[in-house]
Formats: structure tokens, C-alpha cells, sequence
């Protein structure tokens, strides 16, 4: 079998991992023998690939190994739900630090203050990026620094997955989710109630704001029917990984960067605008970036030689 890359790795030991947690919660999961075959599936396509292209060395294949772990993205984030569903909801701490560091609750206030359509498509627009930001990922190396495209592909994937296991045991759900249950009077006061375990009883709890006025907008609530779950909002992974990839667009091609500035920026506004995070984690997802980056270039760095 061809050596497996270090994106590869990266899959197989966040698969690895989350099979023990899984084991060990095996009594009070919802659907364990579903989670359990996604892994084993997972992992044969990984072997699978790599085998394939051991016995057919062509560009098609290497680049469905560099993008299986990327598409799987997109199945293991709402999957970090069941497992922090099952831990007592802490939303009630993100809302009031934010209201004793900025004294306001940003998300609530940003809503109120920055009304109409306008802002509106610009944030969404900006939020919606984020998906634009991740195929640029494996694109710009591919048309500009094809050497660094493995490089660049470990560590989106190993940053998004460092974020995951975050959030299997940080049950926050962020503001869009939150204010729904505590109610829009009570945010205003200044009051944050804990619900303890609510999202494990209520999946499908109602989304603040949520309205399709804009085609933006429309882009954002499909996405969030998509995949969206009541986790994840701390740190948050949009603005870390959107900061990740502006630092690997740096890296490549400055241009690109300086191109993807602005809707960085609506980004980082739009996590808060929406209601997805706290402002709080805005700021841990910039500092958790860099941390994050730092370290797995120089996993690769290191790993790659051997």
C-alpha cells in the first residue's frame, strides 16, 4: 500500500479517538452501531485510496485522497452533538462573560443596532464565505504551489479536527440556539438562566433570527438545515480556521490574501451577527488560529521527513 499522508493520519487518529469516547458512552449514545460503521467506512476509503494509488499512480487519485478528508468535514462537525449532548449545557457562563467583558451582550446588541438588508447580505455573505475559504484551501496550492498542497491540506484538516474534539466536551451552542430557550427579555436584562441538559431533550431547537429575506441569507439557513446542531460555538471554528487559511493564503499567495481580507472581516463580524458565537469566541478562535497553525506546520514539517 502506498505510505499514507499526513492528512490520512490526521483522519485515522481523530477516527481512533473518538471510537474510544464512543466506546466508553456506548450506553447512553442514540445511534452507536451508526457512529461505529461511519469510522469503519472511513477507514477503508482511507486504506482503500491508498492502496488504489499504490497500484495506479495518477493525479485524479491523489487528489481524492487529499479531498475525502475534507468532504468528511462536513459529516464529523454536526456529529460532535451526540457526543456533547450528553454534558450539561454552558452557554449561560459564554453569555454572561461576554456581558461582563464588553458590557453587552454583542450578539444581541450588533442584531438591534446594524438593522435592514443591507447588513444583513453583507454579513451573510461574509459568514457564507467560509465555504469559499475552505475549497480555496486545496485549490490555491493546487494552481500555484502544487508541492505544498499535502502541507496544506494536513493542516486545515488537523485544525478542524483539534476543534472537534474541543467541542465533543464543551457543550456551548451559541447565541442563536441559546436566546431561543431564555427568551429575548430576559437577554436584554441581562440574564442568563442555565438549561442544563435542554439540547440533549430538544435536537431541534429553534434557531433565532433565522429568516430568508436575502439570498445570502437563504444560503446560510441552508446550510445551517444542512448540518447545524446546538454545539461548537466556542471557540469558534469559523474564525479560527477562517484565520488558519488567511495564514496559509499568506504563505502561498499574498494576493489571495489581500483578496479574501474583506470578507475575512465580514466573517469574523458575521460569527456574532447571526448569533452563532459569543464574542468571547471570536477572540478564542483567534488565539486558539495561531496555536493551532504553528503546531501542525510543524507536525508536518517534522513528520514528513520521516
Amino acid at each position: 500500500m502506498k505510505k499514507l499522508m499526513l492528512a490520512d493520519w490526521a483522519t485515522l487518529v481523530y477516527v481512533a479517538f473518538t471510537t474510544v469516547v464512543l466506546l466508553l458512552m456506548w450506553n447512553v449514545m442514540d445511534h452507536p452501531y451508526e457512529m461505529l460503521s461511519l469510522r469503519i467506512a472511513s477507514v477503508a476509503v482511507v486504506c482503500g485510496l491508498a492502496w488504489l494509488n499504490s497500484r495506479v499512480s495518477h493525479s485524479i487519485i491523489w487528489f481524492a485522497r487529499l479531498a475525502f478528508p475534507l468532504a468528511m468535514l462536513g459529516v464529523w462537525y454536526p456529529e460532535t452533538f451526540e457526543f456533547s449532548r450528553h454534558f450539561p449545557n454552558l452557554d449561560h457562563l459564554f453569555a454572561t462573560a461576554d456581558l461582563r467583558f464588553f458590557g453587552c451582550e454583542p450578539a444581541y446588541e450588533m442584531c438591534r443596532l446594524l438593522q435592514g438588508k443591507v447588513w444583513s447580505e453583507l454579513f451573510n455573505l461574509g459568514y457564507f464565505s467560509y465555504f469559499i475559504f475552505i475549497v480555496l484551501g486545496i485549490v490555491v496550492p493546487l494552481c500555484f504551489k502544487r508541492e505544498a498542497t499535502e502541507r496544506t491540506v494536513f493542516i486545515i484538516t488537523a485544525g478542524f479536527f483539534a476543534y472537534y474534539v474541543i467541542y465533543l466536551f464543551l457543550p456551548v451552542a451559541g447565541p442563536q440556539f441559546y436566546y431561543a430557550v431564555i427568551d429575548a427579555s430576559t437577554v436584554s436584562a441581562g440574564s442568563f438562566a442555565a438549561v442544563d441538559n435542554y439540547f440533549d431533550l430538544h435536537p431541534d431547537a429553534p434557531i433565532v433570527g433565522n429568516t430568508t429575506s436575502g439570498f445570502f441569507q437563504q444560503l446560510v439557513v441552508l446550510a445551517h438545515q444542512g448540518g447545524e446542531r446546538p454545539v461548537a460555538a466556542f471557540p469558534s471554528s469559523h474564525v479560527g480556521m477562517g484565520t488558519v487559511l488567511m495564514i496559509l493564503f499568506w504563505k502561498l499567495r499574498r494576493w489571495v490574501c489581500w483578496a479574501a481580507l474583506p470578507l475575512y472581516v465580514l466573517l469574523c463580524g458575521a460569527t456574532v451577527y447571526i448569533g452563532a458565537h459569543y464574542l468571547v469566541d471570536v477572540f478564542g478562535g483567534w488565539v486558539t488560529a495561531v496555536v493551532f497553525y504553528f503546531f501542525f506546520d510543524a507536525c508536518y514539517t517534522r513528520l514528513a521527513r520521516r
